[in-house]
């Protein structure tokens, strides 16, 4: 029924009448050919007749199509899967799912399919449901079936295709349970298509919030998939650690010709990991103090700890720049803790400096003077100095009696001039995190010794990512020690907005003949964001843009963001420099408002049925009463899209804000990849003992595993042993399924290059 161009009532919650008319119709244009003279027509009349009735019929069985298809989306979820190299992509085109654009009218079905009278056509019968699991028993019985046959026949296997068809309209088709409803997509099922973005608008950042177990990984998992086929440098920061994930970017970097260019960097298996040093690459010296303590305590008499921690690992890391040594946590933690031979070695550098000059020639001779004097306790000596060694005593009397404007040297001497005791207290909080950064393997991945010989792993950094155009993920192993993780993630972000300032202002060629500024077009993925942001966040997303960076971010609710950086205020300055916002289903109110609340009123329409009688019986005009029947529409604005809404998201689903408050619905499609001739058996053991470990992943409906049916089977062997003979597997045994898979693509030379620089062995 219409009521006028601005009101719009449909009729799509009924039985399908429209078969009736078809049945006739069709009736009637069978007997016009076969019996023409049943009807008194001549037979060219017979057949004019009935290809108009058939004409007719198809139109009104199309329309009964519709309401049945519309009442099937209403009832059931759907699952979709894409191989990743089909994804409905174009060059400018960002593909984030199956859906549609969310506009008034699907408010008003979202109200209609909740109304009492609408139930029997939104909900499946209970004959449907015995038909379901009649299908769920007949497809396991002829699936036994076939694998006892070793030659199993035509017959049962049409009958188990029959079964297992995903045809709308298969009465005997299981269907997955996702939770929420499914009426949310159902709305929109008739008008579903890929939904896109421009590549442009990326520059805006995006945010992805959705509670756990609902899908975040896994679109994840699909959009890093575009970007390392589009070409671009793709940077995945995992502070959990998700198998799947980690497979899915290695296979498609192999895929897409590009496994040389891949590095996984993970603090859970440093084994087979590439290093990486998130203090080492620096635009101003103070980054790496800021890095270094950036995860320290910064709230109440903490705060004062952290401030002299980062004075004293800033003089650190100024004194061993100036020496021409490369800071890392374990130099940091050695010089720190034990400040003296630093001390030394810096202010013996600056004399000899000066000495060259003209200055303090005989400094040496001075010193000796000094040493013999403090050793003979002739030398005044300041109480906190006396557990100091003669020859360090010496160097801060003779700076003093020199007055050298160093402020390095300085501030290393009023360090050293501390008490022990009282110095070892200013940098307590100091000593044991930086402990955590270098202990054991872990300490050998983040601080690697770039003169060791026998590490023959890779040490990258980003700015060598960006020239490369690599791909980068890392596991940051957060379950097992979130003091660290969080520690490397942090500096890892900071080491990027640094990288990224650079860019801005040179490009990745300083010294291009042209002048020109060659950026790169940097993607970077970050899960669980809570687990790694803080003050460095804030400038990435709201300045790293003009840089080439597109950022997407990936956490479940703002409270995460809150509980991070500490502050309400900051955690809504991180969000609002998101232009582009995917909410999956969340737990909270206040997270689904954040969408909620964006979204305009929309008038929806109900139509009200109203009868009266009127007695006229003693008026005497011969009429005992009128009736009267009307139908009444009303409107009443409503939240184009409610909190309630986010909150009944069925898993792998969700509503998104795009390009300027562009609403859509979407569904998130999974990669049909079973048997992927690109994943290699040695990560396929990693990814085992991680699931075993973590257990992270996302499994919902059992239709979340990137490897379909591919039997896995190596849970119980553990991890991998990074030895010369499983890279020989991975580099013969694997590339030759990988060739098999694609022969376009030379796959032994990639996975042997790639695995190069992965283990750093020469393949």
């Amino acid at each position: 029924m219409k009521q006028d161009n601005n009101t719009a009532l449909e009729a799509m919650l009924r039985p399908p009448i429209e078969l009736w008319s078809t049945a006739i119709a069709w009736g009637c244009a069978l007997v016009a050919i076969t019996a023409p003279w049943a009807l008194m027509m001549p037979p060219l009349l017979g057949w004019v007749v009935a290809v108009i009735a058939l004409a007719f019929g198809w139109k009104r069985a199309r329309q009964a199509m519709s309401v049945l298809r519309y009442q099937h989306g209403l009832k059931y979820y759907k699952v979709t899967r894409i191989a990743p190299h089909k994804i409905p992509v174009g060059k400018d085109e960002y593909y984030l799912g199956e859906g549609f654009e969310w506009k008034q009218i699907h408010t008003q079905r979202k109200h209609d399919a909740r109304t009492k009278d609408a139930e029997p056509f939104v909900r499946p019968s209970v004959q449907e449901k015995a038909l379901q699991r009649l299908g769920t028993r007949w497809a396991k019985s002829l699936e036994e079936r076939i694998k006892a046959q070793p030659k199993p026949g035509v017959m049962p296997r049409l009958l188990q295709a029959t079964v297992g068809s995903n045809a709308w309209f298969n009465p005997l088709k299981p269907h997955a349970d996702l939770g929420g409803t499914s009426i949310l997509h159902g709305v929109g099922s008739l008008d579903e298509a890929p939904v896109k973005m421009r590549q442009s608008a990326r520059t805006g950042h995006m945010i992805v919030l959705g509670t756990t177990r609902v899908g975040k990984t896994r679109m994840l998992e699909m959009l890093a998939t575009q970007d390392i086929h589009a070409g671009h440098v793709t940077i995945v920061i995992d502070p959990k650690g998700d198998a799947e994930l980690m497979l899915r970017l290695y296979a498609e970097a192999r895929r897409a010709g590009r496994a040389d260019q891949f590095y996984l960097f993970h603090l859970g298996y440093p084994e087979i990991s590439a290093r990486y040093n998130g203090i080492g690459n620096f635009s101003r010296i103070t980054e790496v103090a800021a890095r270094a303590t950036n995860a320290l305590p910064s709230s109440g008499n903490s705060a004062a700890f952290k401030e002299f921690s980062w004075r004293f690992t800033n003089i650190v890391a100024q004194a061993q720049v100036a020496l021409g040594r490369v800071p890392t946590y374990e130099t940091l933690l050695a010089d720190v803790t034990g400040i003296e031979p630093l001390f030394m070695d810096y202010a013996h550098m600056v004399y000899r400096r000066l000495a060259a000059e003209g200055r303090f020639v005989d400094y040496q001779d001075k010193l000796a003077t000094l040493e013999a004097q403090v050793m003979a306790k002739k030398a005044p000596v300041a109480r906190s100095l006396s557990d100091r060694a003669p020859d360090i005593v010496a160097m801060i009397l003779w700076i003093k009696e020199t007055r050298v404007s160093d402020k390095v040297l300085t501030g290393l001497a009023a360090a050293v001039s501390y008490e022990r005791s009282f110095y070892e207290k200013i940098i307590a909080s100091l000593g044991p995190f930086l402990e955590k950064l270098t202990s054991g393997a872990v300490g050998k991945l983040i601080s690697p010794d770039y003169f060791d010989p026998e590490d023959k792993r890779p040490i990258f950094d980003w700015m060598s990512v960006m020239r490369q155009g690599g791909i980068v993920y890392a596991g940051l192993d957060a379950l097992s020690d979130s003091v660290v993780s969080s520690a490397v993630g942090n500096s890892m972000l900071s080491d990027l907005v640094s990288v990224g300032g650079k860019l801005y202002k040179t490009g990745l060629d300083p010294h291009h003949p042209e002048g020109k500024i060659v950026l790169p077009t940097v993607c970077c993925h970050f899960d669980e964001v809570n687990e790694i942001c803080g003050p460095e966040f804030v400038p990435m997303v709201n300045k790293l843009g003009g840089s080439g960076f597109r950022i997407t971010a990936y956490t479940q609710s703002m409270f995460d963001l809150e509980a991070k950086v500490g502050d309400k205020a900051k955690a809504g300055q991180i969000l609002d420099n998101f232009n582009h916002l995917v909410m999956l289903r969340v737990r909270s109110v206040t997270t689904a408002n954040l969408l909620a609340e964006q979204v305009p009123k929309v008038d929806v329409y109900k139509l009200m049925p109203m009868s009266g009688v009127t007695d006229t019986a003693a008026q005497g005009t011969g009429v005992d009463f009128t009736s009267r029947n009307d139908d009444i529409i009303t409107s009443t604005q409503v939240p184009m899209i409610e909190a309630s809404d986010v909150l009944e998201l069925p898993q792998g689903q969700a509503f998104a804000l795009l390009e300027g408050n562009r609403r859509f619905k979407m569904r998130i499609p999974l990669a049909d990849s079973t048997n992927d001739p690109f994943v290699p058996e040695s990560l396929l053991k990693v990814a085992n003992d991680m699931k075993g470990r973590y257990r992270t992943s996302e499994h919902w409906a059992k239709e979340t595993d990137w490897l379909g049916d591919q039997p896995l089977g190596l849970r119980s062997e553990g991890l991998i042993d990074p030895s010369l003979a499983m890279v020989a597997a991975m580099s013969e045994d694997d590339t030759q399924d990988a060739s098999a898979g694609d022969n376009e693509r030379d796959s032994g030379s990639v996975g042997g290059v790639m695995y190069g620089n992965l283990m750093g062995h020469q393949l």
